[in-house]
């Protein structure tokens, strides 16, 4: 039986045709309210992006959101994770100082925002799952606690992952800094020496002291390297790459398996909202913001994070690249009418998230996709 994935397209029809109430709609058609009862904690996991990043979800939807969940009688909050990099929201009062200037206030969102694993990033529960790789899942305190959750995600490009869609968000997402750890365990990155110019932003964006400058080169130390792959997206001169073997395929089934966990511990209470806008190579982690791949495509909502991950790849990839923002770019080209996370990322697949999450349970990949007007 396939899942249902709801879809409101972006762009007005008429002038009294505003996204934000067809979000509303989108709310109340996917049913979000079911999962919500009187005087419930609702966590809306939310990301506020990094500093110097403009392509985040803005807290203008996450409004409407919250003002819904009050509507159905919740208790709404928003939530995330802090960084294994340095960044700006590697502890909670980093993180919440970087959340306000990005316009996450009280004022603005009409919600207090909580950093789910607390000021340093040590404040898990675990949930034990006994999959293939992960045992016992660290799962953040305030995603363990809520009585249900609300998860908004941006679609997008991934250094990792290659696709950044709901189940990144759950699976790293309301995992706490050991449990992030856990997850990039083994996948060290690939440094080509011959591209380097030795500029050391990957040195200042390591939280581990696994980079160096040698002889005007950045040299990795995989003793001390978690693979988080934030050096990565650092490097503006493409020295730096993934290695695509078993350790980056494994990595990928680990946060599957998280957010596998995730979804065990709030059952029938958690709900999906994809926005498929601003869709760039790589995700909001970024100090900057890259040209967007595609046209703005709208909002999914689904009850199976499979079903509306692979419902956002097949719109994402059926759409039309935006010529003037990829033709100068170092893309593989030749996937740009079939793939766009291929073509951005060649040595990726997203498909791993899909496949290995239906595999183990986490949902299913065939869906009906629901216009909401």
């Amino acid at each position: 039986m396939k899942s249902e994935v709801y879809l409101t397209k972006f762009g007005a029809e008429n002038m009294d045709d505003s996204i934000l109430d067809r979000l509303v709609k989108l709310f109340d058609k996917v049913g979000a309210g079911g999962i919500i009862k009187e005087n419930d904690m609702v966590a809306i996991k939310a990301h506020f992006g990094e500093l110097g990043n403009i392509s985040f979800i803005s807290p203008i939807f996450y409004r409407v959101l919250v003002d819904r969940i009050k509507i159905c009688g919740g208790k709404p909050f928003l939530t995330d994770t802090n960084t294994l990099y340095v960044g700006e929201r590697n502890n909670a009062v980093k993180h919440l100082n970087l959340a306000m200037r990005h316009g996450f206030s009280f004022s603005t969102v009409d919600a207090p925002i909580i950093i789910a694993d607390g000021l340093t990033g040590m404040d898990f529960v675990e949930e034990e799952i006994n999959l293939q790789h992960i045992k016992k899942a660290k799962i953040a305190s305030a995603f363990y606690w809520a009585n249900s959750i609300i998860v908004v995600t941006h679609c997008k490009g991934h250094m990792l992952t290659a696709m950044g869609g709901a189940i990144k968000n759950i699976g790293m997402g309301c995992a706490p800094r050991p449990g992030k750890q856990e997850q990039h365990s083994g996948s060290a990155p690939n440094f080509k020496s011959k591209y380097c110019v030795g500029c050391g932003e990957c040195v200042l964006w390591c939280n581990f002291d696994a980079i160096k400058i040698v002889n005007g080169k950045a040299i990795n130390d995989p003793s001390k390297c978690i693979g988080c792959g934030e050096c990565i997206a650092s490097c503006r001169y493409s020295a730096i790459d993934t290695f695509w073997d078993s350790d980056i395929r494994i990595m990928n089934e680990k946060m599957v398996e998280y957010a596998y966990a995730v979804m065990k511990i709030k059952k029938q209470k958690i709900v999906f909202f994809n926005f498929l806008i601003n869709i760039t190579p790589e995700c909001d982690c970024m100090p900057s913001t890259d040209k967007y791949l595609v046209p703005d495509i709208g909002i999914l909502a689904s009850f199976d994070p499979v079903a509306i991950d692979h419902a956002s790849a097949d719109l994402i990839n059926s759409s039309a690249v935006i010529n003037e923002n990829v033709k100068d770019k170092n893309y593989d080209l030749k996937y740009s009418k079939e793939d766009k996370f291929k073509m951005v990322h060649s040595n990726l697949d997203w498909k791993i998230q899909i496949e290995y999450g239906e595999k183990i349970g986490l949902g299913n990949k065939d869906y009906e996709l629901i216009e909401v007007k």
